[in-house]
Parts: C-alpha cells; structure tokens; sequence
C-alpha cells in the first residue's frame, strides 16, 4: 500500500542571523510610532496596539525589509512561480501585546503571502496558531489512539498548529489561512512583558519590462 500528501499547506519559518542588533533598532522605532499615535488602528488586535499599514514606505525597516524580500525569493523558488514574475510587499505594521492583549481568528484578503516577524517575545507571551484550512475534513473526525505525545499524531490529522514566538524569527504563510494570536500572559510588568512583532503582506506581480 502506498499513501500520498496531497493538498498541504506551507508555512515557512526563518531565523535572522545577527537579529539582537536590529531588534533594538526596530524596537526604538517602534515605541516612536507608538508614542506619535497611542490609539493606533482595529483590525483583528483586541486590547492591543496595532500600527497603521505602511511601514513598508519608512527607512527604518529597510534592514527587516530585505531579509523579508530574500525569504521571498526562496519562496518563488521552491514554489516555481513564473520567472517573469516578483514580490510586492503591499503593506507591514506593527503590533504590540499589552496584558491579556490577542488576536482574534482572521486572514489577510487580497493577499498572497503574509507573515509575522518577532521583534520582543517575553515568555508567555501568546502563540500564533493556524487552524485546518480543509472545513470539510472535520465531517467525519477519525477516532484517534490516545498518546502521551499528542505531536506523535499524523500531522495530517491535526486540527491546528500553534508555534511559540522566537524573537528574531519569520513566519510566513498563504495570506488565506487562518490563524490567531493568544491572549499575553506575560507575568513582567510593563514595557518588559509586551510581545511587539511586525506583520506584512506581499502580492505577485509581473515585472515591468524598461
């Protein structure tokens, strides 16, 4: 008997080399959006603050930017998009996690990629989470054996995935699936319990031709 993968979902993760450095760099940047804006934006941030979209237009994330666009390219790659064809990143903001601060269930429409870079990660600081994007599938759940080790349990066969924010770390994932943040229950007070991260969405274009 043979079985097959078909229909996977790719979530790809990165660590940025030397990420200390321009963690403090973006960090510093960040309190000054902040401080410049205190209420910030709703979007799927509940008693967090969210910055408004165009980060992507600022020098000061130029470093963050490029290893952004590097992670792209990889992507295009492995995934044989058309030559002729290249990463736009259409929009980036900020977030920060105050105290039981989360994010609700949602995706990023009119997008092809999206993803989260960590930017201050105390412990305790709420997951990211996907949910199984195949709704279907959960019809006629299988009936499992019990194991000490849930993770031994056919990847297949889960019904989300949750990953630990790592400062200096790159998720990105198809801007269709849905994922959410767990509440911070960081137990530092103040600035030291925060869980900051930046998010961003690319699209695909044809390149222009000069």
């Amino acid at each position: 008997m043979i079985g097959q993968f078909f229909f996977s979902t790719l979530i790809f993760c990165k660590d940025i080399p030397d990420s200390k450095k321009l963690n403090q760099h973006l960090l510093k940047n960040i309190k000054k959006l902040k401080k410049n804006d205190e209420k910030g934006i709703i979007r799927s941030n509940l008693l967090g603050w969210h910055s408004d979209t165009n980060l992507q237009d600022k020098k000061e994330y130029k470093q963050l930017i490029e290893e952004l666009f590097k992670m792209q390219q990889q992507i295009y790659k492995v995934e044989r998009y058309h030559p002729d064809t290249e990463a736009v990143l259409e929009s980036m903001w900020a977030n920060i996690n105050y105290k039981y601060s989360h994010n609700k269930n949602h995706v990023h429409p009119d997008s092809q990629w999206s993803g989260v870079y960590y930017v201050k990660c105390p412990i305790n600081c709420g997951d990211i989470w996907f949910t199984d994007p195949c709704g279907e599938r959960r019809m006629h759940t299988p009936i499992m054996a019990e194991m000490e080790d849930e993770s031994k349990t056919p990847s297949h066969n889960w019904k989300e995935v949750h990953y630990k924010p790592t400062e200096g770390r790159v998720l990105m994932f198809p801007s269709w699936l849905a994922h959410e943040v767990s509440q911070n229950m960081s137990d530092l007070k103040g600035e030291k319990g925060w869980r900051v991260s930046i998010s961003f969405n690319f699209k695909q274009r044809w390149k222009y031709v000069k």
